[in-house]
């Protein structure tokens, strides 16, 4: 809700995350320190940690105020989001910065870690970006930045090495290779989910907006998908391709079985389906007739007002349901790890079998980045290929 006077309004959720972002520095514990991997960790704040960092982020705070009195402004709004999303960013780089001094005061076996201060910026990073985000509906380039730039600026900060000294980079250090090997078979089950949903939903989508045979029968079937749960689907898949690799040799030597990749690619397929078919099918139903009639009017082919006309215009709306699917896809993969199709969800379960919670986190960090890095760059692909025409009409609007 905004109360606006003039250029000056008030934008509720953007003032909760800077509440929140306010409290964070001055929790009681901004990071923690442990004697060992499992150990009870003791709270450390950061005015204890560095007074000038305390400063720094309180004053970058009033600041992400300042912006958020003239949020109706599109710059200004840009700005707010930009900086909520690098202030946690800033906070992790204080965190690795003192992390070593920490250990070393500690003893030989000491852990650094995130601790609730930091979580609390983090969250309220999330809270102002989102805010921004509202702000910012008609603008999809700003909005894809929005959530681009402060994943590519922690991923630079990861890379710097200057978190080198925090408990999950240690957990990482040890187990870099296989960390690589299960992000990349994670991202390979993502995007061939998607892929293949993408192939599979859009022609389906196309398809029910032709005839009313066939969309009563799709969209019970999609609709259905959605509703089994995930570990259920993954369990009910199990039995039948384990017969199906025992009847055919050749499947088994693919790969294909009863647990592995297989599972959990098709139930990540079968779950990309709604929101791709769904999209597509409510994008042709929301262009004019008259559009269409122009076009055959003009003596296009069916085809030719498919291509010409019809998907160009229905491509932002197309693509925002790839978005949804690729971003369930992402968090729906690490769940995967439960029949054994590997990913950044077995460094989760693992941790959680350990009670080793920097080991759950070097699991879990990335797939949140990673869903936030491919919500980000889709939105921007869809302010790329949103025709300028409906932009304008957007903005006449507003």
């Amino acid at each position: 809700m905004k109360n606006t006077s003039g250029n000056l309004s008030v934008n509720m959720m953007a003032i909760l995350g800077i509440a929140i972002m306010f409290i964070s520095p001055i929790f009681p514990g901004f990071i923690s320190v442990s004697e060992t991997r499992i150990s009870e960790p003791i709270p450390v704040r950061l005015a204890t940690v560095s007074v000038v960092a305390f400063l720094a982020i309180v004053a970058t705070t009033f600041l992400t105020l300042i912006f958020s009195l003239y949020s109706r402004r599109n710059l200004l709004s840009f700005l707010m989001g930009i900086t909520g999303g690098l202030l946690p960013v800033a906070g992790f780089a204080v965190a690795g910065l003192s992390a070593g001094r920490l250990a070393e005061a500690t003893g030989p076996f000491a852990r650094v870690s995130p601790s609730s201060g930091l979580w609390l910026a983090v969250l309220a990073g999330y809270v102002i970006v989102f805010a921004a985000m509202r702000t910012l509906e008609d603008n999809k380039i700003m909005r894809g930045l929005l959530v681009l730039v402060p994943v590519v600026a922690i991923t630079a900060l990861l890379l710097s090495g200057l978190l080198a000294d925090l408990s999950i980079m240690k957990e990482f250090a040890n187990r870099r290779e296989r960390f690589f090997s299960e992000f990349a078979r994670h991202m390979m089950i993502c995007a061939g989910a998607v892929g293949f949903g993408a192939i599979i939903g859009i022609p389906l989508g196309v398809f029910s907006n032709r005839s009313a045979r066939v969309e009563k029968p799709v969209f019970a079937f999609v609709n259905f998908i959605q509703t089994v749960p995930g570990v259920a689907l993954f369990g009910l898949l199990v039995a039948p391709l384990a017969y199906l690799s025992r009847a055919f040799p050749v499947l088994r030597q693919l790969g294909i079985g009863g647990i592995g990749w297989a599972p959990a690619m098709i139930a990540l397929v079968l779950y990309s389906l709604l929101p791709i078919t769904r999209n597509t099918y409510a994008s042709l139903k929301a262009i004019p007739a008259d559009t269409v009639e122009a076009g055959v009017g003009m003596g296009m082919s069916k085809r030719q007002v498919l291509f010409r006309i019809e998907i160009p215009i229905s491509l932002p709306i197309v693509l925002a349901g790839v978005r949804t699917a690729a971003i369930q896809a992402v968090g729906n993969t690490a769940m995967a790890a439960i029949i054994g199709a590997g990913g950044l969800g077995v460094f989760i379960f693992q941790g959680l079998g350990q009670a080793a919670m920097d080991l759950v986190l070097l699991g879990a960090i990335p797939v949140v980045l990673l869903a936030l890095f491919v919500d980000g760059l889709i939105q921007l692909l869809i302010g790329i290929v949103t025709p300028r025409g409906v932009l304008e009409k957007t903005d006449d609007k507003t």
